[in-house]
């Protein structure tokens, strides 16, 4: 059930392990879901238990996960069953860790792991943080690195999810209309996503209708949309963790002035973004073509946040890898060809009104590939 052929993997584990010998780091420890599925294939909702990849800098990588996570690491990783142990629910996770390195020849050296990772609590931390001391090497975004350019397959996969996405996209317009629930605009939403291949999602769609699409990351509520007003909706789709994102405002009625100048004001900012995305230029210089047209403008207030993010390998509670990687003020990233984007300007005034557009997209060696197809008008509906 590999979703990469194994000399992906073979080359991801290769690259890892030329950093860590260049950090003097023998071995490192892994902890969050996307960096363990990106390194060894494994994969399962089951994350909020603790696991952990034990990634040496010679040799293959060990993982431990719970038992009964036994079987989804048997069907999805590449490693060898040798290679996958497990703890039992009353077993201390951490001491299985420990036990585990002290095994394999690594209770003495230094020892590398995530330090800000979100699935370790602190308590845990601690104890790893006892156990080896001033030996512990803090390797935090070791693998987000490897991952911020993607590979021909990831990109595919990424194409795959924007393909789903414009789908559900297309559902959610074709039933839009005064008197219409957002629940059944999520529901369509849903159902097309899965019709066209997509998987569970890092982070459920946004639908909020009339001053509910001013309120950022604003999921379904029951709401009947009424005449007059916007609706704003961002989706993402997955095909085999991988994520692809798209925002769109849709109005019925006549939403007044101010929401078709907004719309405007965002396409020209977004329109702006894609066309200064290219091999070489930094973050912030995409993030101030956009964010330019905006404060141009004289809207800022209105906007305050990143142009966008990196996105890609993604598990609940994100689909984006922004983490690690966006584009944003000051920031002085080089962008590099394999990057991949998902970009949602928006203005919004809370209690009044919310519009919003984004694209994903991928740096290509010339320029910008916007992967979706979805029209980008700000349409509206009888």
């Amino acid at each position: 059930m590999l979703f990469f052929q194994e000399s992906e993997y073979g080359t991801r584990l290769r690259r890892l392990q030329e950093d860590l010998r260049s950090k003097d780091v023998p071995v490192f420890l892994s902890f969050g879901p996307e960096n363990i599925c990106y390194m060894t294939g494994h994969q399962s909702p089951g994350y909020y238990m603790y696991q952990v990849a034990i990634i040496p800098a010679q040799g293959e990588p060990i993982l431990l996960v719970r038992q009964g996570e036994m079987g989804n690491a048997r069907a999805y990783s590449w490693l060898d069953r040798k290679d996958i142990h497990f703890y039992d629910d009353t077993n201390d996770p951490v001491a299985c860790t420990v036990a585990l390195l002290h095994r394999l020849g690594f209770g003495s050296g230094r020892v590398g792991m995530e330090m800000d990772g979100w699935f370790l609590s602190p308590k845990r931390f601690s104890a790893i943080q006892e156990a080896f001391g001033a030996r512990l090497v803090d390797c935090s975004k070791t693998v987000e690195a490897l991952r911020a350019i993607k590979s021909e397959q990831e990109i595919a996969y990424i194409r795959k999810a924007c393909y789903a996405v414009d789908r559900s996209m297309e559902a959610a317009y074709d039933i839009l209309a005064p008197g219409v629930n957002e629940n059944d605009l999520a529901r369509v939403i849903l159902a097309a996503l899965i019709d066209n291949g997509s998987e569970y999602l890092g982070l459920d769609p946004f639908v909020a209708s009339g001053p509910r699409a001013a309120i950022m990351h604003s999921p379904w509520s029951g709401r009947t949309i009424e005449d007059n007003e916007v609706v704003l909706l961002e989706v993402a789709g997955c095909i085999h963790r991988y994520h692809g994102a798209l925002m769109r405002t849709v109005y019925v009625g006549d939403p007044g002035p101010l929401a078709f100048e907004w719309a405007e004001i965002c396409r020209q900012a977004l329109d702006a973004a894609v066309a200064a995305i290219r091999p070489g230029v930094t973050s912030a210089q995409v993030d101030e073509a956009c964010r330019g047209v905006i404060e141009r403008e004289g809207l800022y207030e209105f906007f305050r946040k990143r142009t966008g993010y990196s996105i890609g390998l993604a598990f609940a509670p994100d689909w984006g890898e922004g983490h690690f990687l966006g584009l944003q003020k000051g920031d002085p990233t080089v962008l590099k060809p394999g990057m991949t984007f998902h970009m949602p300007p928006a203005l919004r005034e809370y209690g009044k009104l919310g519009v919003g557009i984004s694209e994903t997209v991928l740096v290509t060696d010339t320029g910008c590939e916007v992967l979706g197809r979805f029209p980008r008008e700000f349409v509206g509906k009888p």
